[in-house]
């Protein structure tokens, strides 16, 4: 966001400044509410300050302003209420320069006040256009978006349905009909019903996936049928219920990550429960709970290493409830690390920085709602200094070919020279996803490491050498490169 007052000489800008108050503020302090009328017009001497939006939540910027930018001035000049708050992101200087000052200079100042003007409509227009081409772009990704096949009707290939795969969807619903009875009259064990019910569910997966694989082109119609007939029983699963009824149009796997950290298993009737802890114990499942750990261990390597004295700078992009962030402050001795989190949910962000607030580490932490596919497009407001370390263990999920491009040449610009990226992709190989795809609706962008390679080799990162590496279940690939070998080969 740029609010300088461009036509302002620098004449103009000695002349204001003469007139002008310094005011001080803490790191924290609320320089402007939102709601309020502004008495002045604010200029930033020294330091930063962030823009916060009451619907986003307490600690969340939704912009900054630094050195030479101004804020308060439609609030003051319109007579209308502030529609953001303004809050020191360090200790600032700020220039006042209230409305009798102001009204005097402009009255008798040659040519100022036509300057002035003419820099404030400038700003707003710069803003309106920016607005203009958000519209147009969020249009334009809705036009070119995946089609994720929205409707279950109409599949080509309905009646055609293999008669093995219809013999082994009766076979299913039959034998859990039957479990369900045996658990009901108490004649089988609680471990044994597992057992039957895990080999059951698994069976009826493998089938899906071997009928898909053999008959490609009825995919969608497969899945369709075995969607349809299981539904009644699947949704007995609390997990699986509200992992169905996801909030969101795509696989938001911070919100599945939070019902495994922090759920039993539960479900309805008698076989709920042991279907809940059947998909729980799938590798897709296994491995969305644990990867914070990765992450985690990564960030502990950088410590060791980091000799500055100030905090080592990191940004999570798509940093959702951002967990195994802010399990690292849970520790005995904190790191010196100050982290950035970025996400368009305006909840989850701003619930990870209700925690940090609560528990009184927000000063490392900095908190920013804005939107990923804008920031590979150039639209976002928000500009983060370098970063030893910026990663994303959901994004790449999400991103087309080209998106993923444009978000790398992104994290390139905002590197320090010896920085890292950690992405992490869902695997093509996933075995899970037939899974994930045709029961739970869960759709991502799946890729194969020389789908990574290539897309790196197509960014600014280029030839850097990549480290790419699939966690212990066959479910993410986590691609690590580091920007600090470009000197090297030079």
């Amino acid at each position: 966001m740029d609010s300088r007052l461009k036509y302002l000489t620098i004449e103009d800008y000695g002349v204001l400044l003469e007139q002008a108050q310094v005011a001080t503020y803490k790191q924290h302090d609320v320089i402007l509410k939102e709601g309020r009328l502004s008495q002045a017009i604010y200029l930033v001497r020294q330091g930063t300050v962030r823009i916060e939006r009451a619907a986003t939540g307490r600690d969340v910027a939704i912009a900054f302003l630094e050195p030479g930018e101004v804020f308060g001035e439609v609030s003051f000049l319109e007579g209308v209420p502030t529609t953001d708050a303004v809050i020191a992101q360090e200790d600032v200087e700020i220039f006042v320069i209230n409305q009798a000052q102001l009204a005097g200079l402009l009255d008798t100042q040659p040519g100022l006040s036509d300057r002035f003007y003419q820099s404030l409509v400038h700003n707003l227009s710069s803003r309106l256009h920016q607005t203009s081409s958000l519209v147009s772009h969020l249009m334009r990704r809705v036009r070119i978006a995946p089609e994720y096949y929205g409707y279950r009707t109409g599949q080509t290939g309905q009646n055609e349905i293999p008669p093995e795969l219809v013999s082994e969807t009766e076979l299913f619903k039959k034998n859990l009909s039957s479990i369900e009875q045996l658990i009901r009259h108490r004649e089988i064990n609680e471990l044994d019903a597992q057992i039957q019910i895990d080999k059951i569910c698994n069976m009826l997966i493998s089938t899906l996936r071997e009928q898909i694989i053999e008959e490609p082109e009825i995919a969608q119609a497969i899945g369709t049928f075995i969607f349809r007939e299981t539904f009644p029983f699947f949704m007995l699963s609390s997990f699986l219920d509200r992992a169905f009824r996801r909030p969101g149009g795509y696989f938001s796997d911070s919100y599945i990550t939070e019902l495994l950290s922090q759920n039993e298993p539960e479900g309805d009737s008698y076989l709920g429960i042991y279907l809940d802890r059947w998909i729980r114990s799938r590798p897709t499942c296994l491995a969305l709970k644990h990867r914070g750990g990765i992450i985690t261990e990564t960030i502990k390597h950088l410590i060791h290493s980091w000799t500055e004295s100030t905090p080592l700078p990191i940004a999570s992009i798509a940093s959702g409830s951002a967990s195994e962030i802010l399990n690292l402050y849970f520790q005995a001795e904190p790191p010196n690390v100050h982290v950035t989190c970025v996400d368009f949910n305006h909840q989850e962000i701003s619930s990870a920085a209700s925690i940090a607030h609560k528990w009184g580490f927000q000063d490392h932490l900095t908190f920013v709602q804005d939107n990923f596919f804008l920031m590979a497009e150039g639209y976002s407001q928000i500009d983060i200094p370098p970063q030893k370390m910026i990663y994303s263990v959901s994004m790449a999920n999400c991103l087309c070919d080209r998106e993923f491009i444009r978000i790398l040449d992104w994290i390139y610009d905002h590197l320090l020279p010896d920085g890292i990226v950690v992405l992490a992709n869902l695997h093509a190989a996933n075995p899970d996803r037939i899974l994930l795809e045709h029961i739970l609706e869960w759709h991502s962008i799946y890729r194969l490491a020389k789908d990574l390679e290539s897309l790196f080799s197509r960014s600014k990162f280029r030839s850097l050498p990549l480290s790419i590496q699939s966690d212990e279940y066959g479910v993410e690939l986590f691609v690590i490169c580091k920007k600090a070998w470009v000197n090297n080969q030079q």
